[in-house]
């Protein structure tokens, strides 16, 4: 079939909701719920023959009994009839169809050619179909909330595919609590239509998608993936997490979605090759998104690192070398200009040890004078908002007046503490757009502290050296691919 646009798949201006029901346990009611609780702007057509409404909204016996014209049909009945439903969306003239239904390939060979029948009905009115089973999209721009889950992502710039429904509502769900915001989604399913690729491309002609993330499990043999991720890897990153990686996981994919998966190294290398970017966690995708999506690429693999405390700077420095980044040797200006701010017998090197300071007092010239140096790339600031909460007391204490004096006077000194680390992150928000480089946060805290970070300061932040390193190198992997195919 011709090439679809799917921007009337993510943006309808009308739904036929068939299969919903009024029990509230049910899929076909929590999904027209998450329709209707989403502010969805365009109009639902709810569709059950033995309701006269449900949640306040008419009901239509079928498809055909709808007045008005239908942009996008969602499927959430037994998969016997869904054969028949494709005729009736066909005589409608439905564009798109959502089988949010299971019980197709994924179950073997029986599920399989009744997948097959779906598609060919399909095929035959010029509908394309996501699924079946899958769990179903979401679009920030239209406020659909087209999903299994009661998910409400955070609107952002990232649009993600995946093979796999529940891994990728999921990915949605800790985007929302780390301040990681998407545009778009769509769960493809047992891909028995549109596949992977279709999604990969219009994600890539989307301009309100700047980074796309992808959840692969099977690429079928001819699939045009490499040639259509070159192209787009050129203009916006695509960062994947394969499964079916090894024996284990393939026999699980193929029970799971139906996807047959490929050897690993073949992947590997095509991933390689179109400028994707691979992955092998699912935190990484989203830490990946996080970067990709609020700061500006590396020019190069050199870093600064300016810790708080040694050992931090030590492992951070080991694992920039095990992942092919470069800790240079600070020049002797830029140490002389630090001898002005830091103690006789700080290490005078790359990590910049602040030696254990107490006050946050040097931190701030020390950094600032790390990133404008022309000697590195990208900065990763450890002990950035790292204060331990457990100080004041939480409880009362007894004891004479001094005692209390002092722990009182503490209080105070550790609410200052808190409000330098803040304006540090402030600064650090300045500092990456005046350098023009990645300055990575990383400090204690819950992930809801490194959302805050993100929203209020403009800092992407990151608890472990470890992830902001996995981050950075990422990033210089794909400006050597863009700078490559510039010469």
């Amino acid at each position: 079939m011709d090439q679809p646009d799917l921007g009337k798949l993510f943006n309808p201006a009308s739904i036929a909701m068939i299969g919903v029901s009024a029990e509230g346990g049910k899929w076909g009611h929590i999904i027209l719920l998450n329709i209707l609780k989403g502010n969805y702007q365009g109009t639902v057509y709810p569709v059950n023959p033995r309701e006269e409404a449900i949640l306040g909204y008419k009901c239509y016996p079928t498809v055909r009994a709808i007045p008005d014209k239908v942009d996008l049909a969602l499927i959430v009945t037994p998969a016997q009839v869904v054969p028949s439903l494709m005729d009736e969306c066909g005589a409608k003239g439905i564009p798109f169809v959502v089988v949010i239904t299971s019980d197709f390939s994924e179950t073997g060979s029986e599920g399989a050619e009744l997948e097959r029948e779906v598609v060919a009905r399909a095929r035959k009115h010029g509908i394309r179909v996501v699924g079946p089973n899958s769990m179903g999209i979401f679009c920030s721009t239209s406020n659909l909330h087209a999903q299994m889950p009661p998910l409400m992502p955070l609107q952002g710039s990232v649009s993600m595919l995946s093979q796999s429904g529940n891994l990728g509502v999921q990915i949605l769900g800790w985007g929302e609590q780390q301040g990681v915001g998407f545009e778009k989604f769509v769960s493809s399913g047992n891909e028995g239509d549109l596949n992977c690729v279709d999604f990969l491309r219009y994600f890539g002609q989307d301009e309100d998608t700047r980074v796309i993330l992808a959840y692969l499990e099977g690429i079928d043999p001819g699939t045009p993936l490499v040639e259509e991720a070159q192209a787009i890897s050129r203009k916006k990153p695509i960062i994947v997490f394969k499964g079916g990686r090894t024996a284990a996981g393939g026999r699980a994919a193929a029970s799971h979605s139906g996807a047959l998966a490929g050897a690993d190294r073949i992947f590997k290398g095509a991933v390689e090759q179109a400028g994707m970017l691979g992955v092998t966690t699912s935190q990484a995708l989203l830490d990946c998104a996080k970067a990709f999506a609020n700061y500006p690429l590396p020019k190069g693999n050199r870093v600064g690192i300016i810790t708080r405390g040694g050992g931090w700077g030590v492992i951070t420095a080991d694992c920039c070398d095990e992942n092919g980044l470069v800790v240079p040797p600070l020049s002797a200006a830029l140490i002389q200009r630090l001898d002005e701010f830091l103690p006789p017998y700080w290490s005078r090197g790359n990590p910049v040890d602040l030696v254990a300071t107490i006050a946050y007092d040097p931190y701030p010239e020390c950094l600032e004078i790390l990133a404008d140096w022309e000697g590195v790339d990208a900065v990763l600031a450890l002990g950035v908002g790292s204060l331990l909460p457990s100080y004041p007391f939480s409880h009362e204490v007894k004891g004479p007046p001094q005692l209390l004096e002092a722990i009182h006077r503490a209080s105070q000194d550790f609410e200052r503490q808190i409000q330098n680390s803040d304006n540090i992150l402030h600064g650090i928000g300045r500092l990456v757009k005046r350098a023009g480089k990645p300055i990575i946060a990383v400090g204690l805290g819950s992930e809801a502290s490194h959302k805050t970070n993100l929203e209020e300061f403009q800092v992407v932040s990151f608890p472990t050296p470890e992830r902001a390193v996995h981050v950075l190198r990422q990033m210089y992997k794909y400006r050597r691919f863009l700078d490559l195919r510039a010469s």
